[in-house]
């Protein structure tokens, strides 16, 4: 029997889910920050000591030669049910964390049903021999089984709650979205409080706005929170790890959604700190999260000499565009005045002078290099033309204004005349999204004289 073919009375809409996932649509992206993850045969250690697939292996093995199925659902019956939860319970095989209550050990029979555990016919159940492969499979098999029952969990855990408590209109199925804003999160997570937000956003969206809020509050009294309830699955699985409220992804969980979204979304693997380059310090820099960014940062400036680091950043900087120019200069002044000689050579390049002019001016104020309206200028056009006009970040008006502000709108005119390739496309952010009227009309007047002469 198919997985879940025994789940005869959850009707899915399919209409509600796309045929085809684009995880680029969906993070908002088509590049995300560098990632470290441990080695394949630490991951596969890791995958098992799942006390979640220890509790599906140990239900697939008490089923053994032959249990009764009910001919409706196709599961165990509810005394049979009892019977396995208390003799697996005395037997010391279900690890003491994972608690036998009939709606979880439905989870165990999904899963073990998934992985292929089970052989389910019409009135009958057996092990099969896919038990064997668990955990003492090598490295690939057990890390594609924990792949899989990872998939599995966010799919259908919650759609099998609502079934179970006679209520498979609730659609739940959607919860497993939420995985992908906590991917993006990395080492930061998110906040439970914020996951179950968004839970009950997916099914609302998912019931086409028809989700009374009476109905939702009496399934969370009585079944509790969706979200809370997925994710308390996921930590006994080993894909996330929840502290005072936040949840973090392990480093399995960022495997299998790593695995799952590469095809897609650029995610490089970071080597050892000490084979990585300056090009993947400064890509970290550039869309990694501030507790990525330290670590990594520490990590790497420690395999080399302050000099080196510096003339390695520099080489980045002056190869890239606007944001790897930010992030590398960013950098370098981590390094003080290690990189003072560094700072000296790159005045001499067009497009870094005004950041080493602004690094030795604030190093060395008897240095005089004062920043020209073109400096300003070009820092200014770096600092926005990469901004996604469509999704721009939280508070970018007020970034606008205080870059900006009313009565400097010169700057503009210095900005629009600039043989900068992001010109035009700076000048657009500020029209768009300054609060300032006269200031946002001076800049689409100007992106409009880019444009004219383009």
């Amino acid at each position: 029997m198919a997985a879940h073919d025994h789940l005869r009375s959850i009707e899915f809409d399919e209409s509600s889910v796309p045929a085809d996932i684009h995880y680029r649509e969906l993070l908002g992206t088509e590049r995300l920050s560098p990632l470290r993850l441990p080695t394949e045969t630490e991951l596969a250690a890791a995958a098992r000591l799942s006390p979640l697939l220890a509790a599906a292996r140990a239900l697939a093995l008490w089923v053994g030669d032959g249990r009764p199925v009910d001919d409706a659902t196709g599961a165990l019956s509810e005394e049979d049910t009892a019977l396995a939860a208390k003799e697996l319970s005395a037997s010391g095989a279900v690890p003491v964390d994972v608690d036998p209550t009939p709606n979880e050990m439905a989870q165990w029979w999904e899963l073990a049903d998934d992985l292929e555990f089970l052989d389910i016919g019409e009135r009958t159940v057996t092990v099969t021999s896919g038990v064997d492969a668990w955990p003492d499979g090598d490295d690939d098999t057990v890390l594609d089984m924990w792949k899989q029952a990872f998939a599995s969990l966010c799919a259908w855990s919650l759609a099998v709650d609502a079934e179970l408590a006679g209520e498979p209109h609730l659609r739940l199925h959607g919860a497993g979205a939420t995985m992908l804003p906590l991917f993006a999160a990395r080492e930061s997570g998110l906040g439970l409080a914020e996951l179950s937000a968004m839970v009950h956003e997916v099914a609302v969206i998912d019931a086409d706005g028809e989700l009374p809020a009476a109905a939702w509050e009496r399934w969370v009294a009585s079944q509790g929170d969706p979200a809370e309830v997925l994710y308390r699955r996921l930590a006994l699985l080993g894909a996330v790890e929840i502290h005072d409220g936040t949840v973090r992804l392990t480093a399995l969980g960022m495997f299998a959604l790593w695995s799952e979204v590469r095809s897609e979304v650029d995610i490089p693997l970071l080597p050892a700190a000490e084979k990585m380059s300056a090009a993947d310090m400064v890509s970290v820099a550039l869309l990694g999260t501030i507790e990525q960014v330290d670590s990594e940062w520490q990590a790497w400036s420690a395999t080399r000499t302050a000099a080196d680091a510096a003339t390695e950043l520099a080489a980045v900087a002056m190869e890239g565009g606007p944001g790897e120019r930010a992030a590398a200069t960013a950098l370098l002044h981590e390094l003080g005045t290690d990189a003072h000689a560094v700072w000296h050579t790159l005045l001499d390049v067009p497009a870094l002078r005004p950041y080493a002019k602004r690094a030795l001016g604030e190093s060395d104020a008897s240095a005089k290099l004062e920043l020209t309206d073109h400096d300003i200028a070009w820092l200014t056009a770096d600092m926005f033309c990469d901004v996604d006009v469509e999704h721009p970040p939280d508070r970018i008006d007020d970034l606008l204004a205080s870059t900006v502000g009313a009565g400097e709108e010169d700057m503009f005119e210095v900005l629009w005349r600039l043989e900068h390739p992001g010109a035009a496309a700076a000048l657009r952010v500020f029209g768009q999204y300054h609060p300032d009227k006269r200031v946002a009309k001076a800049a689409r007047r100007a992106a409009f004289k880019v444009e004219r002469i383009g």
